[in-house]
């Protein structure tokens, strides 16, 4: 599988629009999103969910774990590098009412604005195979625990923005936005073992 952040076929503001453009009808499901970004464009699908949990969204009973899952399954599979996303049926058909999605992705922009303004090609190599095995690792971990953790406040939503900045960092080839991201997990990782 050719690399999303080599290609950097879009920015983070692009991936908030590409979005958008799946609000059709009264409600959205997963797959609508995934197929206005491409089955097979890993990094926008965890960018996508890690900022919707930093988002008022987060509050939505069940949504936490259904991210968890959605960003369990990519990271696997972009770690394996499967040439296309497979989801279970299930989550490719849950979904909610198109109006609350777009008020949460309306939220977005200004986050996706801010991360693609300080987002620099720097230290690439940690976004390229074999190196970017340890920002993915990292997303899978978050995903894995989010489930778990849906009840605690603030801890999906904390993970959530680890995922974002990391998964954004490997999209636009920034090895010092992941190593930032990372260094949050850890942040994290304080701020949920002192919640429990």
């Amino acid at each position: 599988m050719t690399s999303t952040a080599k290609a950097r076929p879009m920015a983070a503001v692009d991936i908030v629009r590409a979005t958008e453009d799946a609000l059709d009808g009264e409600r959205v499901t997963v797959d609508d999103v995934v197929t206005h970004l491409g089955k097979a464009s890993y990094t926008p699908l965890l960018v996508v969910p890690g900022l919707l949990l930093a988002s008022p969204l987060s509050g939505v009973p069940g949504f936490s774990a259904a991210c968890g899952v959605l960003i369990t399954a990519v990271s696997a599979q972009q770690i394996v590098r499967r040439p296309g996303l497979w989801l279970p049926r299930w989550l490719r058909r849950a979904s909610m009412p198109s109006k609350r999605v777009h008020d949460g992705v309306a939220w977005l922009r200004k986050p996706a604005g801010w991360l693609d303004r300080v987002t620099r090609r720097r230290i690439q190599w940690l976004t390229y195979p074999p190196f970017s095995v340890l920002p993915q690792g990292l997303c899978l971990i978050c995903g894995v625990v989010m489930p778990v953790l849906e009840f605690i406040p603030f801890t999906s939503s904390v993970l959530g923005l680890v995922v974002a900045v990391v998964a954004t960092g490997m999209f636009m080839a920034d090895g010092l936005l992941v190593i930032l991201g990372m260094m949050g997990a850890a942040g994290a990782v304080g701020t949920i073992a002192a919640a429990i």
